[in-house]
């Protein structure tokens, strides 16, 4: 009896921890940044709404032309763990521009600078492409260091990474490969290091060896949410504008007569939404599971009616093409037919006229026949003779070919067909306009 009561509770343990891995899979793909389809690092939020990391936006400015606006957001930490040379393998290997160039092409025409007046050229409006919706995004002229970070997802990505790690070794952040194992963490520079990496990077007598070194963890808890704009801790919210403002951002002209509310009452508000809409859609699971069905059942009755619709038409358009060649064959039949007649007309006035040409037969003959001193039998050969020449006399004095080299009687007007063939479309057919919202049909 307790054998089965373990063994159901194994079994319990196990689908939980299915369930849970399954879980987290699936969660990955919202933590995935559009750019390097690696972990978020240090997300920033684009005015769409989507998130990118800051390396990858900083890149992404560059590639654009934009360059010396990816200026570092206000809650950007100082750990060494952040820099560059700890981030991903794929992205530690871009080239960043050279600091000369920077400062070269930000003179030329962003700033201020000896010569030049404030405000004397139109700012710079900065459009970032935004990966994940493929549209411009507006940042404005201060570029990135406009956007605030993504703490949430931050601390998500982190939470996530702990749990998937779960009884594995952490590893110093700091260590050239392949790192050692963790002894110390520190909150002040949000990384773990191997004590050879802690003493090198809180060297003795500096501000940083006065970090108290802690537990080595991976959810070293971000500061504070700040204002971009003034440095500022962010205490309201723009309904107008929907962006978090500090206390100076409510007394600036830019959110004059806009509607703000404390950051509690946004906060409130949105996570009530949040929980609400989140509590329906687990509570219709079953409904989500149907529609899911359903969905796969139209993909492949999708699948075979396309087929069969490809099918169709390729026939009806066979069909078409066999009408049009059977009608081709019977138009060339009809010109074979009358160039023919027309040639053997023609032929036949070139023999006659090569008749009259001296030393022709009927030329000679008629010569010969004038020879003839017997008048009863001149008479008689010369009067069919004389028919003969007297045509070929008239013919000559009214010359005309016995037919016309032309052919446009035979020109083809396929314009009215052409324009049928260029407006060939499918029937529209009722109910299926609005399938859905965004739904293309044929």
């Amino acid at each position: 009896m307790a054998e089965g009561e373990d063994m159901q509770t194994f079994t319990s343990i196990m689908d939980a921890l299915v369930r849970i891995s399954t879980s987290m899979k699936n969660m990955e793909k919202e933590l995935l940044c559009p750019v390097c389809q690696e972990m978020y690092k240090q997300p920033l939020v684009l005015p769409c709404t989507h998130n990118v990391c800051q390396a990858c936006a900083r890149e992404v400015l560059g590639q654009q032309g934009y360059i010396g606006h990816g200026g570092d957001p206000s809650s950007e930490p100082t750990s060494p763990a952040s820099t560059p040379s700890t981030r991903s393998p794929r992205l530690s290997r871009r080239t960043l521009p050279k600091p000369d160039r920077l400062d070269r092409l930000l003179k030329s025409g962003f700033g201020t600078y000896p010569g030049r007046k404030r405000g004397a050229l139109h700012p710079q409006v900065i459009m970032f492409p935004c990966p994940a919706c493929q549209g411009d995004v507006e940042l404005g002229e201060r570029g990135l260091a406009g956007l605030f970070r993504n703490l949430t997802l931050e601390r998500v990505v982190e939470r996530y990474r702990q749990s998937v790690s779960v009884g594995g070794a952490i590893l110093c952040q700091l260590c050239k490969p392949p790192p050692l194992e963790a002894t110390k963490g520190c909150t002040e520079c949000r990384a773990t290091f191997c004590n050879e990496c802690f003493k090198l990077f809180h060297p003795w007598g500096t501000q940083k060896a006065q970090h108290e070194p802690t537990l080595p963890t991976l959810s070293f808890r971000p500061k504070g949410l700040m204002c971009p704009d003034h440095k500022e801790e962010v205490t309201h919210y723009c309904k107008t504008c929907q962006r978090l403002v500090c206390q100076l951002c409510r007394v600036r002209r830019t959110h004059s007569g806009h509607k703000i509310t404390p950051v509690l009452s946004a906060y409130q508000a949105l996570k009530d939404k949040l929980t609400k809409s989140l509590t329906y859609i687990l509570g219709n699971q079953d409904t989500v599971q149907t529609q899911i069905c359903e969905l796969e059942e139209a993909v492949r009755h999708t699948e075979v009616s396309g087929q069969q619709a490809k099918e169709e038409v390729s026939q009806l358009v066979r069909g078409l093409g066999a009408v049009l060649e059977e009608k081709r064959a019977s138009l060339l039949q009809a010109i074979e037919e009358c160039q023919q007649e027309r040639l053997a007309r023609l032929s036949a006035q070139i023999q006659e006229h090569r008749s009259l040409l001296d030393g022709s037969g009927l030329v000679g003959y008629a010569q010969e026949v004038l020879k003839e001193t017997d008048q009863p039998c001149f008479v008689q050969a010369a009067k069919q003779l004389h028919n003969r020449i007297a045509r070929a006399t008239e013919a000559l004095q009214t010359f005309r070919p016995a037919a016309s080299s032309s052919f446009r009687h035979c020109q083809l007007d396929v314009g009215r067909e052409m324009k049928l063939l260029t407006e060939l479309n499918f029937l529209r057919v009722r109910g299926t306009e609005g399938v859905a919202s965004g739904a293309q049909t044929c």
